[in-house]
């Protein structure tokens, strides 16, 4: 068993997925059991115990329901195209599959610090793409007053500006 207790469930997906629409409620409800098949056991996505897809007894075993059923509701979801079967015969979700696969890269990535395009690159390079670029420069820290403001202007700052408008009209008087 892979590990898996959750993944994510696209609700909007399974209401509006025309196949799976198309296929009565039982049928429906046996992919929904086959997904979870799916999502608990490697390869995740296929419907597989330890790799070996399953066969229509098996599948009865696990769903509790009678052979003869799944067999028709599994023909059923073949005929709709709800699922896809790999050149071994196995079953399976391509939705699912398709995440699998980008939950494996983006651990790759977690493991390589996050962010692909740095991986095999020292130093700071502005792009993945182009060939000889230098690399950024480092920001030159500026001077801060400690009583500045969020907009930038300090105190100081504030009180000449407030001092030059009264000078401009006037209304400057010397005490």
């Amino acid at each position: 068993m892979s590990g898996t207790i959750w993944s994510k469930f696209y609700w909007s997906d399974w209401e509006t997925d025309p196949a799976v629409r198309l296929c009565s409620m039982a049928a429906q409800g046996l992919w929904m059991r086959m997904l979870c098949i799916a999502a608990a056991h490697d390869p995740i996505g296929y419907v597989a115990v330890a790799g070996r897809g399953l066969d229509e007894t098996s599948l009865a075993r696990l769903t509790g329901c009678q052979e003869s059923e799944v067999s028709s509701l599994l023909g059923e979801l073949d005929r709709n195209g709800v699922f896809s079967r790999d050149r071994h015969g196995r079953i399976y979700s391509r939705r699912m599959v398709k995440d699998a696969k980008k939950s494996a890269i983006a651990r790759k990535n977690g493991k390589n610090g996050g962010n692909p395009t740095l991986s095999n690159r020292g130093g700071n390079w502005p792009s993945d793409k182009g060939g000889d670029k230098a690399p950024l420069k480092p920001q030159e820290p500026r001077a801060r007053d400690q009583n500045e403001k969020p907009n930038g202007f300090s105190q100081r700052a504030m009180a000449r500006k407030k001092t030059a408008e009264i000078e401009i009209m006037g209304e400057f008087t010397d005490v």
